[in-house]
């Protein structure tokens, strides 16, 4: 694929948590210029907070289509049928479009655009704007240059996994949805310090440090979750009181079940 010269690199169609997500991790950590991106979103007052916060390029979705190398298209799964259509007659196959929608698989997208178009599907998480962040991805039409760029580009945002199509459903339920689990946890304890007296910004601060130092902990150990959580098991003593507490209260079947609420509604987001 060849492609002809065009004025942004990346368009990035909505301009939503995950749209902004990905702006930021591109321009923050991605290297990729703020001049370099351009925007579009039908919500008048989301790309007004785009070009604030980036100060990059408020287009319309065609527009956008045709300047674009890389199209993303961030907006709601129900929304991509109809985005499609209404863009297909702007992108030419020497763009590569780059879908962030749950549960829309890279056949559905083709039927949408009414043709074949170089597609990479990915599902980031929000992490991505910190520089950490996790992408499951899968590709169809693109030439293996073109898709190395592109990958070397968001492995500067995160952890880059090539998957088969079908395991992106997991990659959704887990990466794509479990930030939001931990959040819940979070707010958990959040919310039982408050409850306990500790005022609400040293409570944050404390659940903030608790995730950040044992997510680090666990990404600088070659040890597995479970070893590591023996290690500050001690008989007799308060973490062990409470994980019994928990395994009383079965919060393992808990969380599969979440997990797996989370890989069904994937599943059914792509029929």
């Amino acid at each position: 694929m060849i492609f002809e010269e065009k004025k942004f690199q990346f368009g990035i169609i909505g301009c939503g948590n995950i749209g902004t997500a990905i702006a930021g991790g591109l321009i923050k950590y991605g290297n990729i210029p703020a001049e370099k991106i351009c925007a579009s979103d039908i919500d008048i007052p989301k790309t007004e907070g785009f070009k604030r916060v980036f100060n990059i390029q408020i287009l319309q979705q065609s527009t956008l289509a045709k300047n674009s190398r890389f199209i993303i298209l961030a907006v709601k799964p129900k929304d991509i049928p109809q985005l499609c259509s209404e863009i297909s007659s702007s992108v030419k196959n020497t763009s590569v479009i780059i879908s962030v929608a749950a549960g829309i698989t890279i056949e559905s997208i083709h039927k949408f655009f009414g043709r074949k178009v170089p597609t990479i599907r990915i599902m980031p998480n929000l992490a991505i704007e910190n520089g950490k962040g996790i992408i499951g991805y899968c590709w169809d039409g693109v030439d293996s240059n073109i898709l190395k760029e592109v990958i070397e580009i968001f492995s500067r945002t995160s952890l880059c996994i090539p998957v088969k199509e079908q395991d992106m459903f997991l990659i959704t339920a887990v990466a794509g949805s479990g930030p939001g689990f931990l959040f819940y946890f979070a707010e958990i304890i959040h919310r039982y310090l408050i409850g306990k007296n500790i005022n609400e910004e040293i409570s944050r601060k404390i659940t903030a440090t608790l995730f950040e130092g044992t997510g680090l902990m666990l990404a600088l150990s070659e040890q597995t979750p479970s070893v590591l959580k023996e290690k500050v098991c001690s008989p007799g003593g308060t973490t062990l009181a409470g994980i019994e507490k928990m395994r009383e209260k079965n919060i393992d079947r808990i969380l599969t079940d979440a997990f797996d609420a989370a890989l069904k509604r994937a599943i059914e987001l792509s029929k």
